[in-house]
């Protein structure tokens, strides 16, 4: 059974950072219940991996850490809301062994995704980045190296 959660969950993870990246792309929004989606597919996952409770208490430690860091990085303008959210949402699931490594690849998706954007847009054009996608990128990227199905 524990198997069958943990798959059920990592799908629905896979899924909800596809879903985060296409909308984010084409509308500069990420959707609270996709962002509280990724956060409770992270319970079940959970439970279907770890033996010890402690390793599920410094996975949430995980995400509260990065939730009060992109909360300040909102506040002074830096991150989207829904950037912000799915940034703890998404470190929920790789606490903080995985935590530099996501962020790290999450940081060349966005710069990736910054030099598309000067060289596609025109100049008159806003020039915001739908970091959602970078931020599905470092999901991704996690999900490929932790998963249990592959």
């Amino acid at each position: 059974m524990g198997d069958l959660l943990t798959i059920g969950a990592e799908g629905a993870f896979v899924a909800m950072m596809l879903a985060a990246a296409f909308i984010d792309g084409c509308s500069f929004r990420l959707p609270n219940p996709l962002t509280a989606g990724v956060a409770l597919a992270f319970l079940p996952w959970a439970l279907g991996r770890f033996d010890d409770p402690w390793l599920l208490l410094a996975h949430l430690a995980a995400g509260l850490v990065i939730m009060a860091v992109a909360a300040l990085a909102f506040a002074r303008n830096i991150l989207g809301g829904g950037d912000a959210k799915l940034l703890a949402a998404c470190a929920l699931w790789t606490g903080f062994d995985e935590l530099s490594r996501f962020l790290v690849t999450t940081s060349l998706a966005g710069g990736v995704l910054a030099l598309a954007v000067l060289c596609l847009r025109p100049a008159g054009e806003s020039r915001r980045l739908p970091y959602g996608i970078a931020i599905a990128a470092g999901g991704l990227d996690f999900w490929l190296r932790n998963s249990a199905v592959l």
